[in-house]
């Protein structure tokens, strides 16, 4: 690739990378208006975010459903609750979930196999199956249901943008590079072709949700 090239597509994926740190999970703001941010936000980027938030929001209902953990007639209520706290170029605030004006005491979490030491609203705990609060910590379940659900989107969106590019033909899967990585990914070396690469988490993902990337490869 000549020398110019190889400048522009390296500019390029520079913006690519900023948009994705842009889109990272972040905590939740007071207000999601475009002034807020650094990177002027066209009408075409809000219609885009709003369409990655709804399908976040697919995703994590239907993996609620799936799950056999909740109290079926509950979760149109906990999905709107949740809804409720999801803003524009913010991650779902899963922690409106949580909210109670009662708390479960020492011996009502011991009762039903509930860590002690946590803090829990009676009406949070109300959306779960009770038999399924002795094998589960509740609170880590919903926010690792809405992570796997946000770098699903995310990660399809990554793609999108990859395609549109025109010049990377090629992706490798990428870890984070942590303890969090499961055992899978770290023996992963292909690279795909980026009209064939496979989606995520990959088949045997031992993780809570799975944070890999799609890192673009640029050929000289």
């Amino acid at each position: 690739m000549p020398y110019a090239l190889t400048v522009i597509a390296a500019v390029l994926l520079a913006i690519f990378f900023l948009l994705r740190w842009k889109r990272r999970p972040a905590a939740r703001v007071e207000s999601a208006t475009p002034e807020r941010y650094a990177i002027p936000v066209t009408a075409e980027m809000l219609e885009a975010e709003q369409q990655d938030n709804d399908e976040v929001m697919r995703l994590l209902e239907a993996t609620i459903r799936a799950s056999g953990l909740f109290r079926t007639e509950k979760i149109p209520e906990l999905v709107s609750r949740l809804r409720s706290g999801s803003e524009p170029f913010t991650r779902v605030n899963t922690k409106i979930a949580f909210e109670g004006d009662q708390v479960l005491n020492v011996g009502e979490k011991r009762a039903i196999g509930l860590n002690t030491r946590m803090k829990y609203s009676k009406a949070f705990i109300e959306y779960f199956d009770p038999t399924a609060l002795k094998t589960i910590e509740p609170k880590s379940v919903i926010e690792d249901m809405h992570l796997s659900a946000y770098h699903r989107v995310a990660r399809k969106r990554d793609l999108l943008r990859l395609r549109e590019l025109g010049f990377v033909k090629r992706v490798k899967i990428i870890p984070v590079g942590d303890a969090g990585d499961c055992n899978k990914v770290k023996r992963f070396k292909k690279v795909h072709d980026l009209t064939q690469v496979p989606d995520l988490p990959l088949p045997g993902c031992t993780a809570p949700y799975c944070r890999c990337m799609y890192e673009p490869i640029i050929s000289d």
